[in-house]
């Protein structure tokens, strides 16, 4: 069990380690009136009650219907000592004796920790590496940097790629209190191409509270953005409101700063919170709803943004120009969570913006100020004072001095 399991840094073992020693066990529940009740109304049945409604409410290390029937086809739940398999079930009658198979560890990826090296031996930048940045293994959870360019956890299409999951038992201590989870489990998901702090759950009940936490909209999660165009003076807020994907969708924006550009006239640096957690929400409501595409975004979201870029700025969308090596400039910098079962306490885990985010605003004010512009046929030229071209960077590429 994990509440036997001593602190990592106590025993001088490494997280790696803890996981790989943690044993299975075995827990029992009386099945009872009461318990019949609670899984008719956490999952909103009338009369009918099954096994596995009972078994995900009766073992907190199973907490949904997919980890209850899954652990019904393993065999791994008896009834007073019959395994019990068949997916329809009914509960049983009150005062049988449920006992689970828990806590075993799922497999581990070999050299985990080799792996976790050498993707960090890959730039010294902190955004780009996979690193713990705060963790509470009495409450049973963590917060680790997910850099850009690497999915949180497996799901249909990327069952064969090395996720963010996968590196967490190398950098994340199992739970000191609690059902232990199989292994440390992400909790939501941050894009592909987006780098920050992802919040991560080695308990079950813990587990089970943040999923409750983000369901209720009771976590908070900041972005930094640099968008194309100029939208609002600096120190303007204000709140857009339009459906993503068929879901209204909310997100407050602040500017931070405006600067010249050579390719979009202006660059201007955003705070960003996403009020509700569509699936790409903040880059479609930027590019959608402002007209002022993330610097760096797919092309057919891009292009997408004309219709609002027409409407915001009276002039057609600029060409497609890459910036700062092609990363998409959004950042994930803050979230914060409720604390156990106390709405009124929350934690708050930060990381720095990025320094390409700077580089980029001070080298594109730069480049403006030298004479840089672009042409609508997608070439950077360089302007004399008169007016006049006196360099040329051929295709839409970086201008000189830019990052």
């Amino acid at each position: 069990m994990a509440g036997a399991i001593r602190s990592a840094t106590e025993t001088g073992v490494t997280p790696l380690e803890a996981w790989q020693a943690l044993q299975g066990s075995q827990v029992s529940v009386m099945m009872t009136e009461e318990l019949r009740e609670k899984a008719k109304i956490a999952f909103q049945r009338e009369e009918v009650v099954f096994l596995h409604h009972v078994v995900a409410v009766a073992f907190p290390a199973l907490p949904t219907l997919n980890a209850a029937r899954k652990a019904l086809r393993q065999g791994r739940v008896l009834v007073d000592g019959v395994v019990k398999k068949q997916h329809d079930a009914l509960a049983p009658v009150p005062g049988s004796i449920l006992l689970a198979h828990l806590g075993a560890v799922d497999s581990i990826l070999p050299q985990v920790e080799g792996l976790l090296q050498a993707w960090n031996s890959k730039s010294e930048r902190p955004e780009a590496r996979i690193y713990l940045i705060q963790s509470d293994p009495v409450a049973g959870w963590a917060v680790v940097n997910k850099p850009c360019g690497m999915h949180c956890k497996p799901c249909g299409f990327n069952t064969g790629l090395v996720t963010l999951e996968g590196y967490l038992p190398a950098l994340v201590e199992p739970p000191l209190t609690g059902t232990h989870c199989r292994c440390p489990r992400v909790c939501h998901r941050l894009d592909f191409r987006v780098c920050g702090p992802v919040l991560v759950a080695t308990a079950e009940e813990t587990m089970r509270r943040l999923k409750a936490s983000f369901e209720h909209r009771k976590v908070k999660k900041e972005y930094r953005a640099i968008v194309c165009g100029r939208v609002g003076e600096p120190g303007s807020h204000w709140s857009i409101s339009a459906p993503v994907e068929g879901a209204d969708a909310t997100t407050e924006i602040q500017v931070l700063s405006v600067v010249r550009c050579p390719h979009f006239d202006f660059l201007s640096e955003l705070k960003l919170i996403p009020v509700t957690g569509r699936h790409h929400q903040l880059r479609q409501h930027c590019a959608l709803l402002l007209g002022a595409p993330i610097v760096n975004e797919e092309r057919p979201l891009f292009q997408a943004a004309a219709e609002a870029w027409q409407r915001r700025t009276g002039s057609a969308l600029p060409p497609y120009h890459v910036r700062g090596g092609g990363n998409l400039f959004l950042q994930a910098v803050g979230i914060t969570f409720p604390g156990d079962d106390d709405d009124a306490v929350t934690t708050t885990v930060e990381v720095s913006v990025s320094s390409r985010f700077e580089r980029l605003l001070r080298t594109s004010q730069r480049a403006f100020e030298e004479g840089w512009r672009s042409t609508r046929d997608g070439r950077t030229v360089q302007l004399s004072v008169d007016g006049k071209t006196v360099g040329v960077v051929w295709g839409a590429g970086r201008a000189a001095g830019s990052s």
